[in-house]
């Protein structure tokens, strides 16, 4: 299931720099489209079982799966050249650019104007030093949907590579046409003057795109920043690296970039070559188009930068978010993990990989690479708070105990947005038992942030279940409801509140309204039940104690609750 943009994307790109989402309604991705079509039938009988697993791959988003059955398909049937497309496709968004130069070969013979097919010939022209092949291949393209913004980039690179840096910057002109393509326009107008040293047109280029709409992004900055520092102008790279620290707050990556930037002074232009500025040019356009639904196309332009230019790590951060996205989590630390070491994004990739080897169920694995970032950068919390999670959602609360208190023993000063930490640390602290310590770090949560609701309800409804505080924990609990009125979880505490208090009937209204809203919890179904019986509805009671057992609770609730389908509740006291 797709969740969105991924953290990643965000981080490293910007916005506005790569059209800032709206490059999916600017440029259509069509021209290309037979990832959906429907395919010519095929000539032999054997393909149909390949295709059909080619097929089921696709619909599953099994880029790899798809990419090798349409690969046996075609040599079943290699006249066929719908099967030949999508073997462009999916071959060249999973890397494979040995079959996917294969099969835009095949199709530009029936098909020149192919656009993904021009796209990979170019490249592999680009990468034999024959730009003047790779001209060609791109003339043939009509300057329409994806290739109106795209085109012009590659063929200006292109010209850069048979020497004529004017006729690059000629090329890049119609991108000024729409205001959407200026930040696009400004930059790589920034890296081809670079490229060229023509440092005064360069800066000029540089400061119109850190002055545009989310210009500032970490590609921005790593660009302009080296630039400043070749150039003289190491105080503007300071600045630059100062502003992105005040406004994004991201103390790894600004971390990152004072080490590269003002530590080592790093001087060398992003783009050294004009076939790394292609590889710049599929970047900067797969960035923009990362949530449009013709994600294979997107993960064939992230590939292609990689085809260009095998060290450009942002695009394998670029391919790894792809992936991550539509749930490939093994093929996103695939490409994370080369990723190399020396990068300014190394850190939050590492943290990424964790994540997905957690959500592939490895927790060991998720726990050692979580331990090793956490040794390797001694001075940054995020880790080890990581590893805390990690640890509180398997149910091992002392461990997860120990990783936030060494987390909070790298945080200076203590910050507003350091109430989520007082909270996890406080959930664990009370799930192993240490209440004391739970409650003061609850209460210090909610000094830093007020009527925080998930805060409000968690210790509120601790507090009723040791019988303290009891007006005040009911009232903190309304309060979480009425900012979150469709939280399940939250409601179930306002009900076995009013349970707790007698109130069985108001008890029955909210514990009803909170199965609905999270039908699968034992826990919600078991305290419904309970509120049933006292209200003397005993056969719906006991059918929540019933249904709360299918529920898979722990063993201490299965037998409390096998024993109250036994005998039921005893008397209520008075």
């Amino acid at each position: 299931m797709k969740r969105g943009t991924a953290v990643m994307r965000g981080l490293i790109f910007g916005c506005a720099l790569f059209l800032g989402g709206c490059a999916a309604e600017t440029v259509p991705v069509t021209g290309h489209d037979a990832a959906n079509a429907e395919v010519e039938p095929l000539d032999v009988d054997g393909g149909y079982g390949t295709y059909l697993a080619a097929h089921a791959a696709r619909l599953r988003d099994d880029i790899d799966g798809a990419a090798r059955n349409l690969e046996r398909t075609l040599a079943i049937d290699p006249g066929n050249l719908d099967v030949q497309r999508l073997t462009l496709i999916y071959s060249a968004a999973d890397g494979r650019t040995e079959t996917a130069v294969a099969a835009a070969e095949a199709i530009v013979e029936a098909r020149p104007e192919d656009m993904l097919s021009g796209y990979v010939l170019a490249t592999e022209r680009a990468r034999a030093g024959d730009w003047a092949g790779a001209e060609a291949r791109l003339a043939a393209i009509p300057d329409a949907n994806l290739n109106a913004l795209l085109g012009p980039l590659l063929r200006a690179w292109v010209a850069v590579g048979r020497g004529d840096v004017d006729e690059g910057l000629r090329r890049l002109q119609p991108l000024t046409a729409r205001k959407p393509f200026l930040p696009i326009y400004n930059f790589h107008s920034a890296l081809i003057l670079d490229y060229a040293r023509r440092d005064a047109e360069a800066r000029a280029a540089y400061e119109r795109t850190l002055d545009g709409e989310g210009g500032r992004s970490i590609h921005a900055i790593q660009a302009a920043g080296r630039f400043f520092n070749r150039t003289g102008s190491p105080a503007r790279t300071d600045e630059l690296v100062d502003a992105f620290a005040a406004e994004r707050g991201d103390a790894p990556m600004t971390e990152a970039l004072t080490r590269t930037l003002i530590d080592r002074r790093a001087a060398e232009p992003v783009v050294t070559s004009p076939l790394e500025g292609l590889a710049e040019a599929y970047l900067s356009i797969g960035t923009s188009l990362a949530n449009s639904e013709a994600w294979e196309i997107t993960l064939s332009l992230a590939q292609l930068a990689l085809y260009a230019d095998p060290g450009l790590d942002l695009a394998r951060v670029l391919v790894g978010d792809l992936f991550e996205t539509h749930d490939d989590y093994a093929r996103a630390n695939d490409s994370y993990a080369a990723v190399s070491p020396e990068s300014d994004v190394s850190y939050s990739v590492k943290v990424r990989m964790a994540k997905n080897l957690e959500r592939l169920d490895r927790h060991d694995a998720a726990a050692a690479e979580l331990t090793e970032l956490a040794q390797r950068f001694p001075d940054r919390p995020e880790p080890l708070i990581e590893l805390g999670d990690l640890y509180r959602g398997d149910s091992r609360f002392e461990e997860a105990v120990k990783a936030y208190d060494a987390a909070m023993a790298r945080i200076g000063t203590i910050e507003q947005r350091h109430w989520v930490l007082f909270y996890t640390r406080g959930i664990a602290l009370e799930r192993s038992k240490q209440w004391k310590r739970a409650e003061a770090d609850f209460l210090q949560a909610l000094e830093l942030e007020p009527d925080q609701p998930l805060v409000l309800n968690y210790l509120g409804y601790s507090w009723l279940d040791q019988g303290m505080h009891a007006d005040r924990a009911q009232e903190m609990i309304e309060k979480a409801v009425e900012q979150r009125p469709r939280d399940g979880y939250i409601i179930d505490s306002l009900g076995w509140a009013h349970y707790l208090r007698g109130n069985y009937q108001q008890a029955v209204a909210h514990l009803e309204q909170a199965v609905v809203l999270v039908a699968d919890d034992p826990t919600i179904n078991d305290h419904l039940g309970d509120a049933y019986w006292r209200v003397g509805r005993t056969f719906e009671a006991r059918y929540q104690w019933q249904r709360a057992l299918g529920l898979k609770p722990d063993e201490q609730q299965a037998k409390a609750l096998r024993d109250k389908l036994k005998d039921g509740l005893p008397a209520a006291k008075p």
